[in-house]
């Protein structure tokens, strides 16, 4: 069960929004969408102890405020309507509705998207499905050329909808991504297909592994950045 102490930004630290006390053992600080600050710690701290932890903390906490203050604590939904805004490789494409097209969603680039009229009750749906194939033909061409370069295996490859991490690979390396990179810049994108892959040959996260993954993409850290910062602020599709 959970002790909630709201109110803790009036006392030493105004930057912390809330402290939850819990059977835990360690401290810990959440900084969540929209800049609130949270403060687990087990039951029976003291105080001074905790507002010692958030002295300590205090820069990395200015720091995760500044990037969080920007993401909505609410999912963006996504419009349908004629003229929407769709995301599709880091940029915002036009959506018009047409009385006819073929799958009842069309992309090009001369035109944006395309929707069908009638099919605006399961637009939701065909935008999944063009996402889905999108992020298997562009994660296919990656890993078809990385693979090739580095004389990697790659058993399958799934595309799921997880919202919660970007891709996964698998102990016989079956890589799974989620249908949600299609929206990103194709440099990000390209980051989170390598990443899968250099678990192919590092099962983990060690030295050996993030040494590997900088020999094929020698600028992962600044698309991983990238990700960080703006990775949680997409539509809600």
């Amino acid at each position: 069960m959970n002790y909630i102490h709201n109110g803790y930004n009036q006392g030493m630290h105004k930057l912390v929004d809330e402290i939850k006390y819990s059977n835990r053992k360690t401290m810990a600080i959440e900084v969540k969408p929209g800049s609130k600050v949270i403060v687990r710690v087990p039951k029976g701290t003291r105080m001074s102890t905790i507002d010692q932890f958030v002295q300590e903390k205090s820069t990395w906490i200015s720091q995760a405020k500044a990037r969080m203050v920007q993401i909505s604590a609410g999912e963006v939904k996504q419009d349908y309507h004629d003229g929407a805004q769709v995301l599709y490789l880091g940029r915002y494409w036009k959506l018009s509705h047409v009385s006819k097209v073929r799958n009842g969603l069309s992309f090009s680039n001369e035109k944006g998207f395309l929707l069908q009229k009638d099919r605006l009750n399961i637009a939701i749906e065909l935008l999944k499905e063009f996402y889905r194939e999108e992020t298997r033909r562009l994660a296919t061409d990656f890993i078809d050329q990385y693979v090739a370069r580095w004389g990697l295996s790659v058993r399958s490859v799934r595309i799921t909808s997880a919202k919660s991490r970007w891709g996964s690979c698998s102990g016989k390396n079956g890589l799974n991504f989620s249908y949600r990179l299609a929206m990103l810049p194709p440099e990000a994108f390209e980051y989170v297909v390598v990443h899968e892959l250099a678990h192919t040959r590092h099962h983990n996260h060690s030295a050996a592994f993030w040494n590997f993954l900088a020999e094929m993409l020698p600028d992962y850290q600044q698309r991983r950045l990238w990700l960080k910062k703006n990775g949680r602020n997409l539509p809600s599709v």
